[in-house]
């Protein structure tokens, strides 16, 4: 893991950084504005030589000289008053390295005739009336004052490093009477003096701004550290805790920062969420307190509805004359659906399925009221029609919250084959008779009950041959939707119930389960899936 910077670290870092930019600023400016000072006074005291010098040579000596016969005799002779001016009145500058007089050569420019010569160093002086070989500063200069006006606006000064000094070079033209450039006078100037200076102005500048900026640290760091690290600290150890402090209810210690900006307001910021921390996990282990019990009593209302319906099969082991199946899967802990089947007597079997209205505990407790009626009204009565007009007035008269449930309710006497059945809003039934597929049976619908009071229902009757199979089930099988919104269906029904048309009833009931549950996939399950099947065996013998 790489090892994280502290704050004051980064800050020190970068107020560093802009103080190596802000020395390096301040040097290179300075030094360009010291170098171009030294520059002028070399060029201006240079020039100044030149001036004098070029006054002390009378121009018809370069034209006698160049034109002698014998030139090395008129040469000691001709300039000898120029030696005893430059070392008797005049005398060398230590600033001044050398001195020639040329005549550039017309027909070769890298070549120029040396009339008179005088250096600090004299492996570099030049016997006079020799040919000279120009350097490509010294050709550049003569080409720069090739004419009078280019020479009055010249005022190069041409560097180069000669005998490991920094060396800058003047060169200016000698003028005749006739306004005719006859010579050049050319001067070196030792420019490591201002070279030493520069580097001297540089130190000394670096050193003050390393010493201000050494101070500037010390403060700067102290502040931060009284201003900015401390606090951060506090705030760091607050928080690296917290959590654990507040799990345990312990009191946090007050955070003592009086930094009077953005920190302080932090810290402040800090406590109020511990505060609020504080009073949101004392709130949710209520919250956690509470939906645990509400946990287990809806446990128990699930255990409580599923002890309700008959859930193991075969219910009636020494029965042949009918085979039943049946499965409710709740969308929440506990549902509305229910289903019920039990013998009125040794030849009557009651057939219930049935859906409430809603959701949860408030359905679960509708559904087992519902069912107690059913079971208790059926004691007096063999007419589905008449059981459910009494469960209406009985729900109806004391309905406050207004909820409903269909029901398909049938009675089946099994001796004789014959089913009476009435259906109070709920869905068709689907029937296999023997030797055939399933199909759907759109019976005759009556109102819901306990929507309206007073209400008359309505039956039918059906004659069932031996091998013929009733399959009933509530709206949550057909209206299963899958995760693009498209609903099982009535057809997808009846077609899982003909993937196996000679199957048991309980396979029957399974294979509906498994192709909805196919359709739907990880859809989130909407509502009760709640399916009975029964099988007329006919009357025992």
């Amino acid at each position: 893991m790489k090892k994280k910077k502290s704050l004051i670290t980064k800050s020190i870092t970068r107020l560093i950084l802009l103080g190596v930019v802000i020395l390096a600023s301040i040097s290179v400016v300075t030094g360009l504005q010291f170098y171009s000072i030294m520059e002028s006074e070399y060029k201006e005291s240079g020039n100044s030589f030149i001036q004098v010098l070029s006054s002390e040579i009378d121009a018809n000596y370069v034209k006698e000289v160049t034109a002698a016969e014998n030139k090395e005799q008129y040469i000691n002779l001709s300039w000898r008053s120029i030696d005893s001016y430059l070392q008797e009145d005049v005398a060398y500058d230590k600033k001044y390295l050398s001195i020639r007089v040329i005549v550039p050569d017309s027909g070769d420019s890298k070549k120029a005739l040396c009339l008179w010569s005088e250096s600090v160093f004299d492996d570099m002086k030049t016997q006079p009336m020799t040919e000279y070989s120009l350097s490509p500063k010294e050709q550049l200069g003569i080409v720069q004052n090739n004419s009078i006006e280019a020479s009055k606006n010249s005022d190069e000064l041409y560097v180069n490093i000669v005998k490991d000094k920094l060396t800058g070079t003047i060169i200016k033209p000698i003028i005749d009477n006739e306004s005719n450039i006859i010579a050049y006078v050319e001067l070196d100037l030792d420019l490591t003096e201002i070279q030493r200076s520069l580097i001297l102005l540089v130190s000394a500048i670096a050193l003050f701004i390393i010493c201000i900026l050494i101070l500037a640290l010390e403060v700067y760091f102290y502040f931060s550290k009284r201003e900015v690290m401390e606090p951060i600290l506090q705030l760091t150890k607050a928080t690296s805790n917290v959590v654990d402090q507040l799990k345990n209810d312990e009191e946090l210690k007050p955070l003592k920062i009086r930094t009077n900006d953005e920190i302080e307001d932090l810290a402040h910021s800090f406590e109020d969420m511990e505060k609020n921390l504080r009073k949101y996990i004392r709130e949710n282990d209520k919250i956690t307190t509470e939906r645990e019990r509400i946990k287990t009593e809806l446990n128990l209302a699930a255990n409580i509805q599923a002890d309700m319906l008959i859930k193991y099969f075969p219910p009636f082991p020494n029965r042949k004359d009918f085979n039943i199946y049946a499965s409710m899967n709740p969308a929440k802990e506990v549902g509305g659906d229910f289903y019920d089947f039990f013998l009125i007597d040794e030849s009557h079997l009651a057939l219930v399925i049935a859906d409430v209205s809603g959701k949860g505990i408030p359905a679960s407790l509708f559904m087992m009221r519902s069912m107690l009626m059913i079971e208790s009204l059926t004691t007096q009565t063999r007419s589905p029609a008449q059981i459910l007009g009494t469960l209406n007035s009985m729900i109806s008269e004391n309905n406050a919250s207004k909820m409903f449930v269909t029901v398909w309710l049938a009675i089946l006497d099994l001796k004789t084959g014959k089913l009476t059945a009435s259906n109070a809003g709920h869905e068709y039934p689907i029937i296999k008779k023997p030797g055939e597929k399933f199909e759907l049976y759109k019976d005759k619908h009556c109102f819901i009950v306990g929507g309206k009071k007073k209400m008359t229902y309505k039956e039918y009757e059906m004659d069932l041959e031996p091998g013929t199979v009733i399959f009933v089930y509530t709206d949550g099988v057909p209206e299963a939707k899958n995760a693009e919104n498209k609903m099982y269906g009535l057809d997808a029904t009846v077609d899982a119930l003909n993937k196996e048309v000679d199957a048991d009833v309980e396979t029957l009931v399974k294979n509906v389960q498994g192709s909805v549950s196919d359709f739907v996939k990880d859809a989130e399950q909407f509502d009760d899936l709640t399916a009975l099947c029964i099988e007329y065996c006919g009357p025992m013998d």
